[in-house]
This record gives structure tokens, sequence and C-alpha cells, in this order.
């Protein structure tokens, strides 16, 4: 008898933790603690963690307005981790949930993921359709962002000028990127003296010091600055010599050098820019080489080069038909 008093006394001790355990496991994943811990991952921004304990909350079908919740934090945590289905997810949601007050930030969220896939008008759409003024300053910045490179990508520079500055002044995060893409605009649009005023201060920026110093050239050399523009292109060569850039700085280089008469070190910079250009070279460029053939004497070479330049009749056409004609009696 003693010893079986002591067999149960033994078998329910050894039961105890076993319950215990069982009985704070459930307790663990209660619909309750489910909910708080996928909420509280997901204001953490840790939403690969966030998703496991939402689903499993969504799978116990809670009461309406949490599940709502719920989903809502699901489908943002699609977004967030680049699911393949993010946008039908997020579409999905909104069909469910037509009155909800996430409304306005998951249309944004769509108009963000196609303008990373590069739908540019269906993204235009969709932040035109949002109050883009009542997200969060981060995503506002970030979606004023997008909707300003949209207007770029699409041809409207008036639109996308005017947002980029509407930016610029509210936000440091894109301060210089929205002066780059300004700078750029007034460039494209010939309004040269306002474009140098933007890009000038980009030239050391990290992002930019590989980009910039090719619009400043260009620009120097447009107006003339050939002590500038060539000071610029050999700074750009020595730094980055196989830059995409390069055989436009090759270029510019030749430019200059041709303006200040220095005709062999023009037909070697001309030379290197036609080595690397892949496109069809720029006529005044292979005008200036075929003259600087000429001024040097190599006159097959003027012919040649001059030769390429009367495709259409302009007056670069007749001055290279002059030199050619001059070429040939020499």
């Amino acid at each position: 008898m003693k010893k079986e008093i002591t067999r149960l006394i033994c078998t329910a001790i050894c039961c105890t933790p076993i319950m215990g355990l069982a009985q704070t496991s459930e307790q663990i994943t209660s619909p309750d603690n489910l909910y708080k811990e996928g909420k509280e991952l997901f204001l953490e921004k840790n939403y690969a963690a966030a998703v496991p304990a939402l689903k499993a909350f969504v799978k116990q079908k809670p009461v309406a307005s949490l599940r709502q919740e719920a989903e809502y934090m699901l489908v943002s945590s699609a977004y967030e981790l680049k699911d393949k289905n993010r946008i039908e997810l997020l579409r999905g949601y909104l069909d469910r949930y037509p009155d909800t007050p996430h409304a306005n930030r998951i249309y944004a969220l769509i108009a963000s993921c196609y303008f990373y896939e590069g739908k540019y008008d269906e993204a235009l759409a969709l932040f035109n359709s949002a109050r883009l003024d009542l997200l969060s300053n981060a995503e506002r910045d970030d979606c004023t962002y997008q909707l300003a490179t949209c207007y770029l990508k699409t041809d409207n520079l008036k639109e996308a000028a005017i947002w980029f500055e509407t930016l610029r002044a509210s936000s440091p995060k894109y301060a210089k990127d929205c002066s780059y893409y300004l700078a750029y605009i007034r460039y494209s649009q010939r309004r040269y003296d306002e474009a140098l005023k933007d890009f000038l201060p980009l030239q050391d920026d990290p992002k930019y010091k590989a980009l910039v110093p090719y619009y400043i050239a260009e620009i120097y050399a447009i107006k003339k600055n050939y002590d500038k523009s060539q000071i610029v292109a050999q700074n750009y060569l020595s730094a980055y010599p196989n830059n995409e850039h390069a055989a436009e700085m090759y270029r510019i280089l030749g430019d200059a050098y041709y303006h200040f008469g220095q005709y062999q070190q023009a037909i070697e910079a001309f030379n290197n820019y036609l080595d690397r250009d892949q496109s069809a070279p720029r006529r005044d460029a292979l005008y200036m080489l075929g003259l600087s053939y000429y001024q040097t004497k190599v006159y097959t070479k003027a012919v040649e080069t001059l030769g390429k330049v009367t495709t259409t009749n302009d007056a670069l056409t007749q001055n290279a038909n002059l030199h050619m004609g001059l070429a040939t009696y020499n």
C-alpha cells in the first residue's frame, strides 16, 4: 500500500509540468496573443516575422474588425517584402473592404508597385487618385519622388519640375536627387545657366560625381567656354577613363582642342570618341575632325571624314564640300 501511494505521488509530480506547459502553450497561441505579436512585429517593421503570427490569427476566424486589420497588415507586409503577387493581394483587400480607412495608402502602395515595374502611366493614374498628403511624412516623400519621376519618364517635364521643386523644398532626403533632375530638365529645355547652377554643387557628390561632369562640360562647350570644358573633360577622363560617358567627354575635349587650334590633339580626342561611341557619331564632331585633318595636311583623311558629313543640305555640308574640294587639289 505504501509503495502504491509513492507511485501515485511520483506520477502526479511528473505530469504536473506537462499540464502546465500545455496551458502555457495554449495561452501563447490564443487569438489575442497572436494578434498582439503580429501587430507589434509589423509596427517594428519586422514584416517577415509578423506574417506567420497574423496568418495564424486570421485562420482562427476572429471578429470582423480585427480580421480586417490583420489582413491589412498582411497585404502591407506583402508589399514591403516584394511579394510577386503584391498587386493582386492589395487589390483583393480593397475588393473585400471597399470602405477601409486604409484605402488611400493602399492605392499609393499599388501605384508604387507599378512605378517599380516601369508602368509609369498606370502609376500616375493611381498617384493622382490618392491623397499623398495624408500619408506619413516618409511615405509622402517617397511617393512624391516617384510621382515626379513618372512625369519625367513620360516626358511631361513641366509637371515633373513642379513636383521635384516642391519635394526639394520639403525633403532633405531627396534634396540632391531633386536638384539633379531639375538640372537635367533645365538642360533638356536649353536653360543652361539654370541647369549649371544646380549641376555644379553635385559634381563632388558620391552618387552623381561620375555623371554630372558630362553635363557641366557640355554646357561649357555650348556656351563656348572651351577652357572650362577642357578642364572638366580632362579631369573626368583621368578619374573615369572607362565610364559610359567617356566617349562624350572625348568629343567635348576634341571640340575644345579644335577651337584652340590644337588640331593634332583634336584628332586624337575625336578618334577616341569614335572608338568608344557605339551609336551614330555626331556630324559636328566629324566635321571638326575632318577640318583638323585638313589643317594638319592629312588630306586623304580629311576627304574621307568630311564625306561622312554631307548627308544633309545645310551649312555644315557646304563647308565640308568646300574643304573636300580644297583637299583634293593638295
